[in-house]
């Protein structure tokens, strides 16, 4: 599932980032990467997605949400 689809109030693991280095790169520098555990804040159509991530919020645009695979929790 891409984290443009995600649902709010859920933990979600990101399992892959589609995209080329410099978006990788700025959202390692973030803390965002592979195997890191987020929650989704905020999804609301045409909007941002507002992620929780090691204790500090992002936005995340649209167009990088979509270059992001999510996976659910457990």
């Amino acid at each position: 599932m891409l984290l443009s689809e995600a649902r709010c109030d859920c933990l979600w693991v990101i399992k892959s980032i589609e995209a080329g280095m410099r978006l990788f790169n700025r959202l390692a520098s973030m803390g965002i990467c592979e195997g890191t555990v987020i929650k989704v804040i905020r999804n609301s159509p045409g909007g941002p997605v507002i992620i929780e991530a090691g204790g500090s919020r992002f936005a995340i645009g649209r167009g990088m949400a979509i270059k992001i695979v999510v996976e659910k929790a457990v």
